[in-house]
């Protein structure tokens, strides 16, 4: 996926309105004639860069009129110390604008650099990684488009997006079989029906009913080659539940088609980056040049 400023409007708007609340106490009494400056927003550690649009519209909607300059674009990897964007403005926009603007980068930078990690380890097994819906509510859109820049793919987006039997579907309608009956007989013919499977009986029940993709749901790794075995390319098979840094590699190796990894946007460690104007102060520069020599 890609965003636009349209799908971004009304989330930098409401994080503006968050920031400023009844107006900037501090600042808003010191810019006097409020002078135009110069200043950059720039990275603090190595990472994937993400959300540079998000800080750009949050500038814009304070000062239409301010330059700012990219000198990086989203999924690239930066360095400390790397300038990510010039910036033009009245000093009043810089009081305003700092920190809604760093939080949109560090954050989904954030996502996008622990993204790009799982992907390299997974790479040579060729399986396809994606987020779920575990995160902020009211960020998906985001935290969905970092997992993008990242290098994975996006899972269900929302409850109109796709047919996903879970537990307690299944629990409502009375079995897998019920429940896919239903489905099949109500919903849209261009779904696919995914079902979540616990067990391995709940596999077999799942493919006896003809669903195209199932899910194997905190299982350990004998589970899933067993799932595999039984599934013997009749359906798309995904794993999910209990995959971090540490299980993702052997789970991949199974030969399983999808990994999705809540973690990826559910605990997040913001990338550091900081906005400066004028000169970057020298706090910066000493943390830059420790994590440039011990690199």
């Amino acid at each position: 996926m890609q965003l636009n400023r349209f799908m971004i409007r009304q989330l930098v708007q409401a994080a503006l309105d968050e920031e400023i609340g009844a107006g900037d106490t501090t600042g808003g009494f010191l810019v006097g004639d409020d002078p135009v400056q110069t200043g950059q927003i720039y990275a603090k550690a190595r990472g994937v860069i993400c959300g540079l649009l998000l800080a750009d519209e949050t500038i814009r909607q304070i000062e239409p009129a301010a330059t700012v300059e990219h000198l990086v674009r989203d999924g690239d990897v930066v360095e400390p110390g790397q300038v990510l964007m010039k910036v033009t403005a009245r000093a009043s926009t810089f009081f305003i604008v700092e920190r809604p603007a760093l939080d949109w980068i560090q954050q989904m930078s954030g996502v996008a650099t622990r993204t790009r990690r799982y992907v390299e380890l997974v790479r040579h097994t060729g399986v396809r990684l994606t987020d779920t819906r575990k995160g902020w509510p009211g960020l998906r859109r985001v935290m969905k488009y970092a997992v993008r820049v990242g290098g994975a793919h996006n899972h269900i987006f929302n409850l109109g997006n796709c047919i996903l039997v879970k537990d307690n579907h299944i629990k409502i309608a009375g079995s897998i079989t019920e429940a896919v009956r239903i489905l099949r007989e109500r919903a849209q013919h261009t779904f696919r029906i995914e079902v979540e499977c616990e067990t391995l009986d709940m596999v077999q029940e799942a493919l006896d009913c003809g669903v195209e993709v199932i899910m194997f749901d905190n299982m350990d790794l004998d589970e899933i080659r067993e799932a595999l075995k039984l599934v013997n390319g009749r359906a798309m098979t995904e794993a999910s539940g209990g995959i971090n840094e540490n299980t993702i590699v052997p789970v991949a190796e199974t030969g399983v088609d999808i990994i999705s990894v809540g973690e990826l946007t559910h605990t997040i460690r913001a990338l550091d980056c900081s906005l400066d104007v004028k000169d970057i102060k020298p706090s910066a520069r000493r943390t830059i040049g420790r994590l440039r020599a011990g690199a």
